[in-house]
């Protein structure tokens, strides 16, 4: 365990050293006047900045103890500079603006704090108390000002009615795939291959490529034996087109879980690259972005961009005791 966390520390200090600064977004490569597009935009930087803070508290969590004195001052001097390059972010609502530019600052303090007298300090402790009231004002905001209903009125059966896979399996040969699955899985899947590649609709196509790679997930054994890492390219392969399906979130989750559980690792010192998962999230995001600039009033689009805007992280620490936080969520999504 220790022996991990020092290579984790080791990994952190070398993307410290390479680190550039945060920019803005790809998504202002949307260009539209559009209200809707404002404060979708916001949105999703608004969660990326949270998510960046949770991660650095994270790797603080599980370095501390066994880091140096300066280790953790190197540690804390980069995320400090990472906070800083955060400001470059440009908000259009500008009490969001001003609730991102306490919580930076707080958080650059209470590192400072860190930096200065440890995390044990009275002085530290101290403006954790304050920090907590930032951060906690800074996301009540954000939930309640940019909650799912401010955007759309989606009700539950009518999403769940919209996103069924049912809708859009069109091939007359689909229902003999799936009587052939029950006996030849390998039979089965090469049809399913052959159906994927005659269809000129990418909702269509969406949907094949992601029962195809779900099947390689459950059902491994008999299969190739790199039954995952196809799975995995079969769910990257969806999101890499750049075109829009309402399945784009799906395929990044389970892009990312499937790629989490059996390339990184299940504990809470595993090589957990959020960096690298985010990078295919705001290309995602970018590509829902421009669909909803065509198709205002899409509401299951704008559903998918929230989705894809406010997931958390994979997180090291949280109810699963044993491990990282993806367990949980390959299971549940999986099972």
């Amino acid at each position: 365990m220790k022996q991990q966390t020092r290579f984790l520390l080791l990994t952190i200090t070398f993307s410290i050293i390479t680190f550039n600064g945060y920019s803005q977004d790809l998504l202002d490569a949307v260009k539209s006047n559009s209200k809707l597009v404002a404060e979708l935009k916001d949105t999703y930087r608004a969660f990326h900045i949270n998510n960046i803070i949770v991660e650095q508290k994270e790797m603080i969590n599980i370095v501390q103890d066994d880091a140096s004195e300066p280790e953790t001052k190197k540690l804390l001097g980069g995320y400090i500079k990472a906070c800083d390059s955060l400001k470059n972010f440009q908000f259009n609502d500008a009490v969001l603006n001003e609730h991102i530019r306490k919580f930076l600052a707080s958080t650059v303090q209470s590192y400072q704090f860190a930096q200065r007298n440890g995390f044990g300090s009275a002085e530290f402790k101290k403006d954790s108390e304050k920090y907590e009231k930032v951060k906690s004002d800074y996301l009540d905001y954000l939930y309640t000002t940019y909650s799912t209903g401010h955007f759309v009125n989606l009700t539950e059966e009518t999403y769940y009615k919209a996103n069924n896979k049912n809708n859009y399996f069109k091939s007359g040969d689909y229902q003999t795939y799936k009587s052939l699955k029950a006996t030849n899985l390998k039979e089965a899947l090469a049809l399913l291959e052959k159906i994927s590649a005659q269809t000129t609709d990418f909702q269509e196509y969406a949907v094949y490529q992601i029962e195809a790679a779900d099947q390689y997930v459950k059902q491994p054994d008999g299969l190739n034996d790199d039954a995952y890492e196809i799975a995995i390219s079969k769910y990257k392969a969806i999101l890499e087109q750049n075109k829009y399906s309402i399945y784009l979130f799906e395929a990044w989750l389970k892009w990312r879980l499937v790629s989490q559980q059996h390339v990184y690792g299940l504990s809470k010192t595993s090589d957990i690259p959020n960096n690298q998962y985010d990078k295919m999230r705001e290309k995602v995001a970018l590509t829902i972005l421009d669909y909803i600039t065509k198709n205002d009033k899409d509401e299951m689009a704008i559903n998918e961009f929230l989705l894809m805007a406010t997931h958390d992280i994979v997180k090291r620490f949280g109810k699963y005791p044993y491990g990282n936080q993806n367990t949980v969520e390959y299971h549940q999504t999986f099972d």
